[in-house]
């Protein structure tokens, strides 16, 4: 990725993107390709400059902002903005990155900008986990997380930004998970192995590991600290 995030405003409403210009703006680190006032033109702009990202109004006279995901093959990514909350859940549903209400504040496009620079960095096997909040819904980067335990068929993600609760099996996560990068400590926890502060000898050969920047406590079994010595080459 470039140094500056490029990005495309779409908007039929002038004075809306001579707000969202000034708050990139001030946030810093983006470049502004071009503006729109249709999807049709939004189209032409993605064609000629392809931008990592497309600041995307939902109501827009002749087509709304969602037709715009359907007519391309491969979109940008994309951030809805809009002053209605009653596309949240959709807008999540064709992979929207974020979903901003107007008017937007600059702390809360500064965290879009965060996890839109994270997501261009992350490698295309490594999907960002999607986690419902109460404004609708968000991605989490695997690069962010550290720890995820499991309770029943709901698994609670710890990551940089605090903690979520995902309803998905551990299993299933866990084949999501680079090995290389991940461990898991027994049939309800797996850690980030970069982010195991501290490993302390239990009975019956078990051992607590203490993990993340909190030192959370997750106990490695007796079957799973033959594994991790192998893996970390401890004979």
């Amino acid at each position: 990725m470039s140094e500056l995030l490029r990005c495309l405003l779409v908007d039929d409403e002038r004075l809306a993107r001579v707000e969202l210009r000034a708050l990139l703006t001030e946030v810093g680190g983006c470049q502004i390709v071009g503006e729109a006032t249709s999807v049709a033109a939004a189209i032409e702009g993605i064609r000629a400059q392809r931008p990592d990202v497309v600041f995307l109004d939902i109501q827009m006279p002749g087509a709304d902002g969602f037709s715009l995901l359907e007519t391309l093959d491969a979109p940008p990514l994309v951030v809805f903005v809009t002053a209605f909350d009653t596309y949240a859940v959709r807008a999540f549903a064709v992979q929207a990155v974020d979903y901003l209400l107007k008017p937007v504040t600059l702390d809360r496009l500064a965290t879009t900008l965060q996890r839109l620079r994270e997501l261009i960095d992350i490698p295309g096997s490594e999907e960002p986990l999607y986690v419902e909040d109460r404004r609708g819904g968000r991605f989490i980067p695997l690069d962010q997380l550290y720890l995820v335990r499991a309770y029943d068929h709901y698994v609670r993600l710890y990551h940089s930004q605090g903690t979520d609760l995902l309803r998905l099996p551990l299993k299933e996560l866990e084949n999501r998970l680079s090995a290389k990068d991940f461990f898991r400590c027994s049939r309800s926890a797996i850690v980030r192995i970069s982010a195991v502060r501290e490993l302390r000898p239990l009975s019956r050969k078990r051992y607590m590991v203490r993990v993340g920047p909190n030192l959370e406590e997750v106990t490695l079994s007796e079957a799973r600290a033959v594994m991790w010595r192998r893996q970390m080459g401890i004979v």
